[in-house]
């Protein structure tokens, strides 16, 4: 029977900022980008561009910070691994991102209907978003972090890992894997039918995540705060260089395309790096709204999920995002986008209140959530 030995607390508020800006960024991001006419934002030029590579850095920023909080929030037995109830919980929580991922884009009205849905819409079922490929990345990081035995082993392997990614995507992406795999895997290694967030080379940002956490994890809090303020700038524009010169030595090779370019993966490590580190310096400023900021950024999965359900709608009843597709002017969709930021947001406030003044409101959400599900899949 193993123990649990007692670890230090050591959240960093830099993270949770980093996270929330990122989920306020991507929640933006995906309001314009499905009501605003495409004609109106060109990306190719000027603010435009910004708004662009901007929102490329959402899902890289939010995987690296999850990566690693997992190290800060991890609990090891006396032997150094990952301990059995950290490791359930964290199995468990993989399960339900992998379950919402998928219910999000269900293809049939009711469970009966699966065998009659068209191979086109069962493709896009199988397409591997944000969720997916979280769930998946964190099983891996769950089972490494159970088979290592320090925290400084996890992060040597974790940032092998990652870079293994970053330097096998343009390999990986070269081969068919829709010739002799099924849809559903060939999806996680392959974007030729849609999948946005292969794991090829998206998952290694998280791996990188662990193997930070695990070198600030390893660090007194004096170390950690003088390095967050002096250093964490320094080691970005290092990345940087280093990505810079990759991505110039390796452009011109015709099976590395730009968008998996290991340089341009670098790249970003080193912005979302320097990222982290103006987050450092702008927590300092919201020190007196911590603990709400903290709640917001430790319900970013609800934060995600939410914010599609206002935007999209479910697979049973649509929303503005799919009855208003591309037809707003920009004021409407920044109004939108406003509205989105606030009503997101303003329902967790809600929920909080309810289970903390009734006593069955958490049951009786969790239950009737649980129960609309169900009538919706089986009526």
């Amino acid at each position: 029977m193993s123990t649990t030995i007692p670890q230090k607390k050591h959240r960093l508020f830099a993270l949770d900022l980093a996270r929330l800006m990122a989920m306020l960024m991507m929640m933006q991001g995906h309001t314009i980008d499905a009501l605003v006419q495409p004609q109106l934002m060109n990306i190719e030029e000027f603010p435009w561009n910004v708004w662009q590579f901007m929102r490329g850095l959402t899902a890289p920023i939010f995987l690296i910070v999850s990566g690693t909080v997992h190290v800060f929030a991890m609990k090891r037995n006396e032997h150094g691994a990952m301990s059995k109830e950290t490791r359930k919980r964290r199995m468990n929580w993989a399960w339900i991102i992998l379950l919402c991922g998928y219910m999000l884009v269900f293809p049939a009205n009711r469970l009966i209907d699966l065998p009659f849905v068209q191979p086109d819409a069962l493709g896009m079922f199988f397409q591997v978003n944000i969720l997916q490929l979280t769930a998946c990345t964190l099983m891996v990081i769950v089972w490494l972090s159970t088979h290592t035995y320090s925290v400084r082993a996890l992060g040597i392997r974790s940032g092998i890992i990652a870079l293994s990614f970053f330097i096998l995507a343009p390999i990986i992406h070269s081969i068919h894997w829709f010739d002799f795999l099924p849809g559903f895997i060939a999806h996680f290694l392959s974007s030729e039918r849609g999948s946005l967030f292969p794991l090829f080379p998206t998952s290694g940002f998280m791996f990188l995540g662990v193997a930070f956490g695990s070198f600030l994890y390893q660090l007194t809090e004096e170390q950690r705060e003088m390095f967050l303020k002096k250093y964490i700038f320094l080691l970005g524009i290092a990345i940087i260089i280093i990505g810079i010169g990759i991505y110039q030595a390796t452009y011109h090779i015709a099976l590395i395309m730009e968008y998996l370019n290991p340089g341009s993966m670098i790249l970003r490590t080193g912005i979302i790096i320097m990222f982290i580190g103006t987050c450092f310096y702008i927590s300092k400023l919201f020190k007196r709204f911590e603990d709400r900021l903290v709640f917001f950024s430790s319900k970013s999965l609800h934060i995600y999920i939410l914010h599609l359900l206002l935007l999209y709608g479910t697979p049973w009843f649509p929303s503005i995002g799919r009855i208003f597709t591309h037809e707003a002017s920009l004021h409407v969709g920044a109004f939108s986008a406003l509205m989105i930021l606030t009503i997101t947001p303003g329902l967790l406030v809600l929920e909080q209140f309810l289970k903390s003044n009734l006593y069955y409101a958490h049951a009786t959400i969790k239950y009737t959530l649980m129960a609309m599900l169900a009538y919706a899949l089986i009526v």
